[in-house]
């Protein structure tokens, strides 16, 4: 059995990393695209952020910042599938 993780829209996931972007002073400058669907692999979630917007260095430490909430979300939850 797959691990269970809670239904939630794109636009919760969405609202929920811009709200983390805005707490982090080394994200100050820099966007997530909005999440997408996408095939599940394994027993990873099954979306993800497609890119990111702001400038090449700030992108990179921002990301680095904040990849234990990203991942924190992917364990927690999916979005509903479109294929």
């Amino acid at each position: 059995m797959g691990v269970l993780r809670a239904v939630v829209s794109k636009r919760v996931l969405d609202r929920l990393i811009r709200e983390k972007l805005r707490q982090v002073r080394l994200c100050e400058g820099v966007s997530a695209m909005p999440v997408v669907w996408r095939r599940r692999l394994g027993a990873e979630c099954n979306w993800e952020i497609p890119g990111w917007t702001g400038d090449g260095g700030a992108v990179s430490r921002c990301a680095s910042q904040i990849s234990g909430f990203v991942h924190s979300l992917e364990t927690q939850f999916d979005i509903a599938d479109e294929a």
